[in-house]
């Protein structure tokens, strides 16, 4: 487990090292760098990629780190990695909030990033997501325990699609894993919750002049497919493809379709630095793609 003392804090990542093109996986909210492993770094290796993944700050062991807990810190963090492993420009994923700090990193770091992609992103809070954080920030002011049968149920409900509710050996699979697979937790999730709470990027979205990928889930009820196409229909020359059947962690519930659709994006570009590498072959993904300069 490589870490990397940056920022004042022990940045901690997975890095499948190798020479394969560098690709970041930046993930949301109280969720750890190993959520990718089960599904994106193995499709991401597969396709010849070096697949990095660091844990954000707030997730133990910088629950408290200095400076805060904010989009600009966790940016900061983000570019200072990329740097320390002289990546740039290279490739980087964000899922919900991880989504935001790789926009941040986009609209202040631009140099840094060949191609980006944003899963579940959005350039501000909706009602319903918005409400969720509030009651999960509340519940850990509360100091209230909750037991495992009614996170689980909750999760379930927030996070996945009706259609995987409606499967009985599926759903009763994500319940066991909700239940029994505690995330993050502490104060620095805590802090977390917080991050995306008065901020709109819409307007500074405008301004971008980068490959930019926006992946929507259309069961999403935490941050519906709508304000990942707005950001698309915003950033000049985006991309974006919806996914059905699919809640807010459609990257887990439809994985080959999600990983279908980032390895096209990726095969459609190559980074200027290194023009005789092949590029990986596209893969066809059943979705629908819209905004400007979708394809």
């Amino acid at each position: 487990m490589p870490s990397a003392s940056l920022n004042g804090l022990d940045l901690v990542y997975d890095d499948t090292g190798g020479d394969g093109e560098p690709v970041l996986l930046v993930n949301g909210t109280g969720a750890t760098r190993t959520a990718w492993r089960a599904h994106q770094t193995p499709a991401l290796l597969a396709a010849g990629y070096r697949v990095i993944a660091p844990d954000n700050r707030g997730i133990p062991p910088n629950a408290l780190p200095p400076g805060g807990i904010t989009l600009e810190t966790m940016t900061a963090d983000l570019a200072a990695l990329i740097e320390h492993l002289a990546l740039p420009p290279c490739r980087v994923v964000g899922f919900s909030l991880g989504a935001s700090i790789v926009g941040e990193l986009l609209l202040t770091r631009p140099e840094l990033v060949s191609q980006a992609v944003l899963m579940a992103g959005r350039a501000r809070v909706n009602t319903f997501g918005g409400a969720v954080t509030r009651a999960a920030a509340d519940l850990y002011d509360s100091g209230t325990p909750v037991p495992a049968s009614h996170r689980a149920v909750f999760q379930a409900l927030c996070y996945l699609s009706p259609h995987t509710l409606r499967d009985p050996a599926a759903v009763q699979d994500w319940l066991d894993v909700f239940a029994y697979a505690e995330g993050a937790t502490g104060p620095g999730v805590r802090a977390q919750y917080e991050v995306m709470a008065d901020v709109d990027q819409l307007p500074r979205y405008a301004g971008l002049d980068m490959p930019l990928l926006c992946i929507g889930f259309a069961d999403d009820v935490m941050i519906p497919a709508a304000a990942s196409r707005e950001i698309a229909d915003t950033v000049p020359g985006a991309r974006y493809t919806e996914l059905e059947r699919c809640g807010h962690y459609g990257h887990l519930e439809r994985p080959a379709e999600v990983n279908a659709a980032m390895l096209d994006f990726f095969a459609r570009r190559r980074p200027a630095a290194v023009p005789d590498r092949a590029a990986p072959a596209p893969v066809s993904v059943s979705a629908s793609a819209s905004g400007r300069g979708a394809a």
